[in-house]
């Protein structure tokens, strides 16, 4: 069934067609200070998806992860309420879930800088739960081709932050860099036994080419 938001005043709609790609709260602090609530939470859709009307102004923002990517956040110029972003270059609209104001909207399937969530925030069951901010501290050692310095500062992360499977996914890419097919397969399974689809994204990473020929990596990929 088609979905409507809206902003505050209802000058700016989307109209969506079908069901989001991906919904998932975010406890960064910019979301925070964006929505002026505890979290921002959001649902992903295809630009074919989305039939926008009424006017609206930009607020372009570049992210603090380590891709740096800019997000373009759209808001209505009589209320301020931001309704939706968009990401220059990609083929998607992120609607904020709060503008479609439908207690019955899917439930969000991943928690992202979940280190920063407020303590009294309850989970649903099952979610995913990712620490993206706690990788900004060895990404730019990572970036300076400094694998060994990068890969000894993860494992600490590691096993200080262990429900976090992108810590030991990243941790996993510094071992495999470094030709440590061991390192790179342990790291890369813990990340895998938490979050599944780590597993499809490891074979396409060319992070992992020094140890791709390795028997148990193999294994890995295609167990």
């Amino acid at each position: 069934m088609p979905r409507e938001a809206a902003c505050h005043c209802g000058q700016l709609t989307l109209k969506v067609e079908g069901e989001p790609r991906r919904v998932s709260i975010c406890h960064c602090f910019a979301c925070q200070r964006r929505t002026g609530s505890a979290f921002g939470m959001q649902a992903g859709f295809d630009k074919n998806q989305v039939t926008i009307n009424g006017e609206y102004k930009d607020y372009s923002r570049i992210s603090d992860e380590a891709d740096r990517k800019e997000h373009v956040f759209h808001f209505c110029p009589d209320c301020g309420s931001q309704v939706f972003y968009t990401e220059p270059g990609e083929d998607f609209v992120v609607v904020s879930v709060g503008s479609f104001a439908d207690p019955d909207f899917p439930p969000p399937v991943e928690s992202g800088y979940d280190q920063r969530r407020h303590r009294w925030i309850q989970l649903p069951e099952g979610i995913n739960r990712f620490g993206a901010g706690i990788w900004a501290e060895v990404h730019p050692l990572y970036l300076d081709g400094k694998y060994e310095a990068a890969a000894a500062r993860a494992r600490t992360l590691v096993e200080e932050y262990p429900e976090y499977p992108d810590l030991a996914y990243n941790t996993a890419c510094c071992e495999g860099l470094l030709g440590n097919a061991g390192g790179a397969v342990d790291y890369l399974r813990r990340a895998i036994a938490v979050y599944p689809p780590f597993r499809e994204m490891a074979q396409a990473d060319t992070d992992f080419d020094p140890v791709r020929d390795d028997p148990a990596f193999k294994a890995l990929l295609t167990t």
